[in-house]
């Protein structure tokens, strides 16, 4: 596989990054995260989830950003009960949660414009 060379590929492909690693530090900040065994199975499972979506994005797999779509679909769904919750418990969790979801739709909507322009 060769790295895309289209620019919105690549920029997106970076937010993708930038969400996994705001998703790393909001698990090292999440004392009952780390304390809980399936809470840490599941948030190293989605954080390399995260990571493969965004290195498939810099090959350029084009199909990729529904899957991103259908996954940022479904987690906005739950998105406003957790960082609810997070606000009164853990208001800088709320914060990076707000921040990978921002960065992430970013993502997604690079991804789409470029399909549009084609």
């Amino acid at each position: 596989m060769k790295i895309s060379l289209n620019s919105n590929f690549i920029k997106s492909s970076n937010l993708i990054f930038i969400s996994a690693l705001l998703g790393i530090i909001n698990l090292l900040l999440s004392p009952e995260i780390i304390s809980s065994q399936k809470g840490l199975k599941t948030s190293i499972i989605t954080i390399l989830l995260i990571l493969t979506l965004g290195v498939l994005i810099r090959y350029g797999v084009s199909w990729i950003k529904y899957i991103l779509l259908i996954l940022i679909i479904l987690g906005l769904f739950n998105t406003p009960a957790v960082i609810k919750y997070m606000l009164i418990y853990n208001p800088i969790n709320a914060i990076i949660i707000i921040l990978q979801s921002l960065v992430q739709i970013s993502a997604t909507v690079l991804l789409f414009r470029n399909s549009i322009k084609e």
